[in-house]
């Protein structure tokens, strides 16, 4: 199942390699390993969902959320593993 912020997550990021200039055959693996960054930087009001910076943010506060994210999705994960159905990304 994703979340509502997936997709503009995973479409910031894929901005951001085009803005880069990422060859094109790159952009989705590396979407598929960055996007829940994005989501982290949305989540904590420190990117908006053009993914600007907001001036005057924490970057710590990001940071936090990345964390909080990645601890909670490792969590989620291994509860469906633990299940026995299978994990979805």
């Amino acid at each position: 199942m994703t979340s509502n912020i997936e997709p503009i997550a995973r479409e910031i990021t894929r901005d951001i390699c085009r803005d880069n200039k990422m060859p094109a055959a790159q952009i989705d693996g590396w979407v598929d390993l960055h996007w829940q960054c994005a989501a982290a930087m949305l989540e904590a009001g420190v990117m908006d969902e053009k993914g600007e910076w907001i001036e005057g943010k924490d970057w710590r506060q990001d940071l936090e959320a990345y964390r909080e994210r990645l601890l909670t999705s490792s969590v989620s994960e291994a509860a469906a593993v633990g299940n026995g159905r299978p994990r979805y990304r």
